[in-house]
């Protein structure tokens, strides 16, 4: 086929196009543009644009389009012409596509210019601004306390089901699809049931009938059945939904994530504790973990010294994103000088987030190879140091007094699983009305406190002796 012809074949399938999209009218894709079908609008909005390059509106309706669809680097141009030309909301989709972009300085510009646009008009700031302006305030917040934090790799799953790519130790707990719950218990269609080592109780998001999903939790009664789900703490619910919860071994610590009041946009991560059998206030535990988009299940493993989360924010159609990291005990953050912040923010390269000389290979592959089996024993420990290195057996060990204060570690280990079992039992018969133990599980959760500091410190000399 000549040159010329293949150019007249696209000029005609062009034209075609074109001709198609004129053959709505403007009337029926601004009724389009308002009822939110935007990919309908835009090639009818683009046709006349075509003719008429210099409207303000046109610019304005079309880079809406664009932006609404995916396509926020070709929206910008567009925006910037229709604010130009004076169109009072054209500023308010720039500020957005600067929240999105991490610029927070270029958004508080252009809102400075929709307030500016919006008085000219004499008209009140809208909601979804007020809601804009508190998201670039909650970003910029966010980028002061950005953690360091160790990324060692990311996979891209497909977005149903996406919790079955984490590897968790048992000592973990498990994560199961909401078609695990018992007969005539309802949840959330994408939540995520997790359940301690024990399986004696278990968390998950669920619809309150209201237009939200809540975190109810419920505890496995004597004769193998389950007990109604309760809500585990309104505290949790801030004009948003909840969802995806993860519990620390400690029983205390909870992870979930919720869209929210004090999130970014979508779901975000937030951290609670448990007090007196309800949780805390939420706090967002912020960037890296959050962004303007989902993040959500976030899981940390202990045993192995790894956590995961997921995200969307690369934006792959159908898919998620699943980061795995080194968690820290105490949160350092990186200076808000820091060469390239947003970059971390973001995450835009692993490999910058490591120290020098790192490999994580090793580890990477026992977590891959770790098994679902409980029943399988297949190393005397699991213990993964900051280089990397992920030792199994006792015969690992170079430096023998690091040898010796291992097996202190996993004797206090099993003292702690002990006491986390009396622990559980004693909260299933607080919830059953047993308002007698109360003390005791007070008792039992103060020394859980004490003993996983000295658990921690036998590790951290464990590690510190065998460099």
């Amino acid at each position: 086929m000549t040159e010329y012809r293949r150019t007249c074949i696209f000029l005609t399938f062009i034209i075609a196009v074109v001709g198609a999209a004129m053959a709505a009218t403007l009337d029926e894709a601004k009724a389009w543009y308002r009822a939110g079908r935007y990919a309908d609008a835009l090639p009818v909005f683009q046709a006349y644009l075509a003719k008429k390059p210099a409207d303000g509106s046109l610019n304005h309706w079309t880079g809406v389009c664009l932006f609404k669809t995916g396509h926020a680097d070709a929206a910008k141009p567009l925006l910037e012409t229709a604010a130009k030309k004076k169109v009072t909301e054209a500023p308010r989709y720039l500020a957005e596509i600067a929240f999105y972009e991490y610029d927070v300085d270029a958004a508080d510009d252009y809102m400075e210019d929709y307030k500016a646009a919006l008085r000219k008009a004499k008209s009140s700031m809208p909601a979804d601004g007020e809601r804009l302006s508190a998201r670039i305030d909650r970003m910029r917040a966010m980028l002061d306390r950005v953690e360091k934090i160790v990324v060692i790799d990311s996979i891209v799953v497909d977005k149903n089901d996406f919790f079955e790519a984490y590897r968790l130790s048992p000592e973990s707990g498990s994560l199961y699809p909401p078609s695990t719950l018992p007969e005539g218990f309802t949840s959330d269609k994408r939540t995520v049931i997790y359940t301690p080592q024990s399986h004696s109780s278990m968390m998950w998001g669920m619809p309150d009938g209201k237009g939200h999903t809540v975190l109810v939790e419920s505890s496995e009664l004597g004769d193998d059945t389950w007990e109604t789900p309760r809500k585990v703490g309104s505290a949790l619910n801030d004009g948003g939904n909840a969802d995806f919860p993860f519990v620390m071994s400690d029983g205390i610590t909870l992870y979930y994530a919720s869209d929210g009041d004090g999130s970014l946009g979508g779901y975000d991560i937030f951290i609670s504790r448990r007090e007196d059998n309800e949780f805390l206030a939420p706090q967002n535990i912020g960037m890296p973990y959050n962004s303007p988009y989902d993040d959500y299940l976030l899981a940390i493993d202990e045993l192995t010294g790894v956590g995961w989360w997921a995200t969307d924010r690369n934006r792959i159609e159908g898919k998620v994103t699943i980061y795995k990291f080194i968690p820290s005990d105490l949160r350092v953050n990186y200076s808000v000088e820091e060469p390239g912040l947003t970059d971390f923010a973001r995450i835009s390269s692993i490999r910058s987030t490591w120290k020098p000389g790192a490999d994580y290979a090793d580890l990477l592959k026992e977590i891959e190879n770790m098994t679902d089996d409980e029943d399988v024993v297949v190393r005397d420990f699991e213990l993964g140091f900051p280089d990397g290195r992920v030792y199994t057996t006792w015969d690992d060990f170079r430096n023998p007094t690091a040898r010796r204060k291992m097996e202190q570690y996993v004797d206090a280990s099993a003292d702690f699983n002990d006491l986390t079992v009396e622990l559980d039992g004693l909260r299933k018969r607080y919830s059953d009305g047993d308002r007698s133990v109360r003390d005791r599980i007070l008792e039992l959760e103060k020394h859980r406190l004490s003993d996983r500091k000295v658990l921690r410190n036998i590790m951290n000399e464990v590690i510190r002796l065998e460099k």
